[in-house]
């Protein structure tokens, strides 16, 4: 029986998956949020200050926003390992 060693670095598909769920959790709050802010009385600082006052939108708000910048630095630096070479 011959036992195959994998070697490499093992985070790609961490990664992928990571860069999936980050997508969907900032498509769901996106979709909320414009849900939110059609039904929104009147477009006025007020309105938008009390849909923001409540800690079930600030929760979320907070993980779509840390959900954002996982995936922008997921996806910068795969892109940096992938096609930027060193020089000489």
């Amino acid at each position: 029986m011959v036992r195959r060693i994998v070697v490499g670095a093992h985070y790609g598909f961490r990664d992928w998956l990571g860069q999936r769920v980050t997508a969907v959790v900032m498509a769901l709050y996106t979709l909320f949020f414009a849900l939110n802010a059609l039904m929104l009385p009147e477009m006025s600082h007020e309105a938008w200050r009390g849909m923001f006052s409540g800690g079930f939108m600030r929760f979320f708000t907070f993980l779509f926003f840390l959900a954002l910048f996982y995936h922008a630095w997921v996806g910068v630096r795969d892109i940096y390992m992938d096609y930027i070479k060193p020089v000489g």
